[in-house]
């Protein structure tokens, strides 16, 4: 009895299309003991909503505002001098004041306004000079020009880290995240803010030094990192750091902690199958993963499971889908990080995948005989 060429290739598309079956089969079999339908899936088994960084309101980082009208080290000082006699005009001075607190005016010398409100520097200058024979009477006005700019580090997940430049008083952990153009999409939603260590920073306000030791000398953020430096961990989320966690100071570094996490990986009947990257604040539900792949390569394929690890040292979930009833929201499940996605075999498929083989190799076998 002979056999067409064609009826040799069916044969073989069949056979071949069978043991694709069968094996499939018994994959899924021994996957897992634990099988669920998304509609049955316990909640302990569920995938974990996103963290919606995005959306994050910034202005709960605020810290609370230093007074605009104390001066601090650092700060551009206008001081305005009128000795109260009509032939000699107000002398106006434009003064930093230095670390320890102090202001060098032109022909008073050092005076101490660090720590003072503005009505208090007006007071003192006007009492060192005439302590010191400058003036008899004067009429002192001191406003302050420009704030000290604090230099405040961001690095870690977001969009543009660097060294950045704060108005004192405004110097907070919004407005540093802000600068740095917002969170990444691998932020995770920590923070840790590494504060100079106070013991090298030098005197703060009124020349006052916390240790009273006046070598104290700025240091750069490696020195402060080998230093034991505080620092403080703030969740944006649950923003459970306190107003004096969200305020910064000069010198402060502040490190948004990354996330990564473990790619979802789909294989099986997909035009490109491999493993895709996730990020912290985005939600992959199942008809997204068979997106990224290329979407299906048979037009049939109805069945997908999903497989999960939930713990260290537990079974695997497996969760049996329908494409279909995803389409419709049924069955669309919400991906966990490291989720193994499988578009299955089944006789649908097998009888697509064989025609399409009989007709490739039936194309193939006209051609020879040519």
């Amino acid at each position: 009895m002979t056999h067409s060429p064609n009826s040799n290739t069916w044969r073989t598309a069949v056979l071949h299309g069978a043991v694709v079956a069968t094996a499939s089969i018994a994959l899924f079999s021994g996957c897992a003991s634990r099988v669920y339908r998304p509609t049955s899936l316990p909640i302990e088994y569920a995938a974990s909503p996103a963290v919606q960084l995005d959306t994050l309101d910034l202005s709960s980082l605020a810290g609370s505002k230093n007074s605009a009208d104390i001066v601090h080290w650092g700060d551009l000082l206008e001081i305005e001098i009128d000795s109260g006699l009509a032939s000699i005009p107000p002398r106006v001075s434009s003064v930093r004041v230095a670390r320890d607190g102090t202001a060098k005016i032109p022909l008073i010398g050092s005076v101490a306004v660090g720590g003072m409100e503005l009505e208090q520097a007006e007071a003192a200058v006007a009492a060192t000079a005439r302590a010191r024979d400058i003036y008899l009477s004067p009429f002192v006005s001191v406003t302050i020009a420009e704030m000290r700019k604090d230099r405040i580090t961001v690095v870690g997940a977001v969009e543009k880290p660097g060294t950045y430049e704060l108005p004192r008083g405004s110097a907070s952990l919004m407005a540093a995240l802000v600068s740095a153009e917002g969170l990444a999409d691998s932020a995770s939603g920590d923070v840790e803010i590494r504060h100079t260590d106070i013991r090298l920073a030098g005197p703060v306000l009124g020349g006052v030094s916390p240790t009273g030791d006046d070598s104290a000398r700025l240091v750069s953020h490696e020195e402060a990192a080998g230093s034991g430096a505080p620092s403080v961990r703030v969740n944006l989320l649950a923003d459970n750091g306190g107003p004096r966690n969200r305020e910064l100071r000069d010198g402060d570094v502040v490190n948004v902690m990354k996330r990564d996490l473990p790619p979802i990986h789909v294989l099986g009947l997909v035009h490109k199958p491999g493993a895709f990257e996730v990020t912290a604040n985005r939600d992959v539900y199942l008809l997204d993963a068979l997106a990224m792949a290329g979407g299906l390569s048979n037009p049939v394929a109805d069945r997908v499971t999903v497989r999960r690890r939930v713990a260290e040292d537990a079974e695997n979930v497996t969760i049996v889908a329908s494409i279909r009833k995803a389409m419709d929201g049924r069955e669309n499940v919400l991906l966990s990080p490291g989720d193994t996605v499988m578009v299955r075999q089944t006789p649908e498929t097998v009888v697509v995948d064989v025609f399409k083989s009989f007709i490739r190799m039936s194309i193939g076998s006209s051609v020879a005989l040519f």
